[in-house]
């Protein structure tokens, strides 16, 4: 029997009623005749950013702004997306809900972020170009916040579906110089006025290509190369080192967007009354990490911070970004729709230590984009220690020279492997990427680094890592006999969880939206 209880999956259909109202009572709604606090929600989310901060002990890397957040907050080590994909990642942070279960199972069109008005309604044309998103039947959060007078903001990006559930009143472009971004964040905190906010706030800088002319408009130090702890699965080559640096690079661009974001709110006067949760949506852009169910590419950095709660604290339990929305709710003293699969945060937040919590964490990966070739489902589970994966086509294999790839580049046959920027080449955007090819020209100096990138266009119908013995998951247990308990154990438990969520598997292709 998981620890989970069964409020913390879908329970059968949904109810329309629960736009407006669930059923979980928050203990923050204050009592009958009393005037209700106003609080807001400010949401930093960073692209394509794995789990690499000073704080979480990242060689080489310096991110004082974000680490002084963690210092005032609580500092989660085991933080997972639950999709490795930004649209899945993104859904699933709105409606608190696994993406196979919500109905945004991949990434998605959308309109840009100032896109004309006709495009983000029910009549937008998106609703023929797009038939993936979220089903009609479940409440997003800015359904929900909408009508109870938040003013909803994002910046910068979408990829949500359908666009008109996601009905944000603000939508901007933040800007690429420290100016730009200190009078638009300053901007919307005045726009607000007396009203409260959910502000998603995303950075986009980690998300390859690492060199963009405007980086140099950030003054963050430079990255050391020879400072870097390459990770395991990756070659340790000069070419890999610099390219680790750009990235890195990216993070402390961030760090200081982080910073000119919460001055700008201290000095408007709101941090006192604002939760501030830091995320990344997916890992990091290399193989075996973006678009893929491995360690590297669901675990994410998470910080959060309420006002008068606990500062300076760490914890391992197992968390993941639908457990956001329900942690929202509750600090804004509103219900908790049933259609909510996570669990709320802020008891960590107040710093209890002693109470019930889950066993497992959950995650999957379906496709990274449209196409059909690049469908893949796959499920993960992890206890902590051990990952388990369960890849439901595992037929699905390329047998080709993966050295050519250094030449020829990105293409639809390899597309379920990782998504174009994780490939080498400029096709169809000049992405950048020179991991791979470190690793081809590296394979007689680091056999084992290439022999794991090869395994990626070859993978089994399961796999199980210790992530404490072996980080970069290089050796696969599934058939060790000492481990053959844990490997039932986390089997059994990915398929209570696929049951439970209503999980169609490799069906999931066919499933439309409901409507």
């Amino acid at each position: 029997m998981m620890a989970c209880s069964r409020r913390d999956f879908i329970r059968g259909s949904m109810a329309a009623g629960a736009m407006a109202a669930g059923v979980a009572h928050s203990e923050n709604r204050p009592g009958p005749g009393k005037k209700p606090e106003r609080r807001n929600v400010l949401v930093l989310f960073t692209d394509d950013h794995g789990a690499h901060l000073g704080c979480l002990g990242t060689q080489g890397l310096r991110t004082p702004n974000i680490d002084a957040l963690a210092d005032r907050g609580v500092l989660f080590r085991n933080a997972f997306s639950s999709s490795a994909s930004c649209s899945p990642s993104r859904m699933a942070l709105l409606t608190g809900m696994y993406c196979h279960s919500n109905g945004g199972w991949r990434n998605v069109h959308s309109p840009g972020i100032t896109g004309p008005e006709e495009d983000y309604g029910r009549q937008s044309r998106f609703r023929h170009i797009e038939p993936v998103g979220v089903h009609e039947d479940i409440p997003t959060l800015v359904e929900i916040l909408n009508p109870l007078g938040y003013v909803t903001g994002i910046t910068d990006k979408l990829h949500l579906s359908p666009i008109w559930k996601f009905p944000f009143t603000h939508r901007f472009v933040a800007g690429n110089s420290p100016a730009q971004l200190k009078e638009k964040a300053g901007r919307f905190f005045a726009d607000c006025g007396d009203r409260p906010f959910f502000l998603q706030v995303n950075i986009g800088d980690t998300h390859r290509p690492f060199v963009r002319p405007y980086l140099k408009n950030f003054d963050v130090p430079p990255i050391d190369p020879d400072a870097i702890k390459v990770p395991p699965n990756l070659c340790d080559t000069p070419m890999m080192r610099n390219d680790l640096a750009e990235y890195y690079r990216t993070v402390q661009v961030a760090d200081e967007k982080v910073r000119i974001w919460l001055e700008t709110l201290a000095e408007a006067g709101l941090a006192e009354n604002t939760l501030v949760i830091f995320t990344g949506d997916q890992g990091y852009c290399y193989q075996g990490a973006k678009a893929t169910i491995y360690d590297a590419g669901i675990r994410v950095p998470m910080i959060l911070h309420r006002p008068g709660g606990v500062g300076g604290d760490v914890t391992r339990k197992l968390v993941s970004h639908i457990d956001l929305m329900p942690t929202i709710l509750e600090w804004l003293g509103l219900d908790i729709p049933e259609t909510v699969q996570g669990r709320s945060l802020l008891p960590f937040l107040d710093g209890k230590k002693d109470f019930p919590w889950r066993k497992y964490i959950f995650a999957e990966h379906n496709a990274h984009g449209p196409g059909p070739l690049e469908f893949y489902p796959s499920r993960a589970a992890w206890d902590g220690r051990f990952q388990y994966i369960r890849n439901l086509t595992p037929e699905k294999r390329w047998d080709g020279d993966i050295d050519s790839l250094v030449k020829e580049g990105f293409s639809a046959a390899v597309s379920w492997v990782g998504p174009a920027d994780s490939f080498p080449g400029d096709t169809p955007i000049p992405w950048g990427n020179h991991a791979y090819e470190a690793t081809i020209r590296a394979k007689k100096a680091f056999p084992v680094q290439y022999g794991y990138l090869k395994r990626l266009f070859h993978r089994p119908a399961e796999e199980l890592y210790d992530l404490h013995d072996d980080p970069g998951e290089l050796n696969n247990l599934v058939d060790d006999p000492r481990f053959a308990d844990k490997r039932a154990e986390l089997r059994r438990a990915t398929e209570q969880w696929m049951k439970e969520t209503g999980d169609p598997g490799k069906a999931l292709i066919n499933t439309p939206r409901r409507t």
